[in-house]
């Protein structure tokens, strides 16, 4: 249970729930509603969690021990016995970058991105942490980037009178 297992981190890291809703940036209040399982957190909630040093894979699943967890991410350590796959498209949504963008950025072909997508190949450990830290920075930029809809003009190219 999500609720019982984060209200387990708040007392375990932060002493009580007030202080981990205050580390989260939202009220004990709103705190509540996710440990008592009224709301599911949403990726910004996790990451914040993941910032703040929670276990997400143990966090988020009731059913699995740890040992099947590691399995579900052995991709990650590139010993995938369930071929697995990796969302490119969830990937490509995320960073809003078009699959030759972001290929390029990793300095890989575009083709590679399919592979990996469906499991045909398997990127290093190193490619799969580039990937993941480039559209997560390229995810967050784009979310906070200032609006760039004023136009103003280069002192220079005022008329002189």
């Amino acid at each position: 249970m999500f609720g019982d297992k984060l209200k387990a981190f708040a007392q375990k890291k932060y002493g009580a729930d007030k202080h981990l809703a205050a580390a989260l940036g939202m009220s004990p209040q709103q705190l509540a509603a996710y440990t008592a399982e009224k709301r599911k957190p949403g990726f910004e909630i996790l990451q914040k969690l993941a910032w703040l040093g929670c276990d997400i894979p143990w966090i988020l699943d009731d059913d699995k021990t740890i040992d099947e967890l590691n399995n579900s991410f052995a991709i990650v350590k590139g010993e995938s016995e369930n071929n697995g796959f990796i969302d490119i498209p969830g990937a490509l949504e995320l960073s809003n970058t078009p699959a030759s963008r972001l290929a390029q950025l990793l300095s890989v072909p575009a083709a590679t991105l399919t592979a990996w997508q469906s499991g045909t190949e398997k990127p290093t450990t190193e490619q799969l942490a580039n990937l993941f830290n480039l559209v997560v920075a390229l995810g967050l930029s784009a979310r906070t980037a200032p609006a760039t809809t004023d136009k103003t003009e280069h002192p220079t190219a005022q008329a002189i009178g």
